[in-house]
């Protein structure tokens, strides 16, 4: 199973926010296999900048664009997510699962305990 979990410029902690991660951050068999970058990772201030005048479907698809490197993954673990990373997410076939604080802090963190079957709804 390929797990993504969206992660801050250190690699590691999750990101608070799934559209404006720096990376997602791609396990396989509880392993980091590979980090691919988000070009929408730059920060609240550009994320609302960029999209201040977009539709929903266009914001949709801008993020669809964006989340084209995690295509063959199975699931992605988030805290937060909005609905057209949502909607993008899905569009390529990856599960989302929230996540909470006491998940785990660091990317690591919260595979090992998904893995185990210590997150719940």
């Amino acid at each position: 199973m390929k797990i993504v979990i969206a992660v801050d410029m250190d690699k590691q902690t999750i990101a608070k926010r799934t559209g404006q991660a720096a990376f997602f951050a791609i396990y396989e068999d509880g392993n980091i296999v590979k980090f691919v970058a988000n070009r929408h990772g730059q920060g609240e201030a550009h994320h609302q900048h960029t999209h201040k005048h977009m539709g929903s479907e266009e914001h949709t698809n801008e993020h669809a664009r964006d989340v084209r490197g995690l295509q063959g993954c199975d699931i992605i673990l988030v805290q937060a997510v909005g609905e057209n990373m949502r909607e993008a997410l899905e569009s390529i076939g990856l599960k989302v699962k929230k996540i909470r604080k006491k998940d785990g802090l660091t990317a690591d963190e919260v595979v090992k305990n998904f893995l185990a079957g210590n997150i719940k709804n």
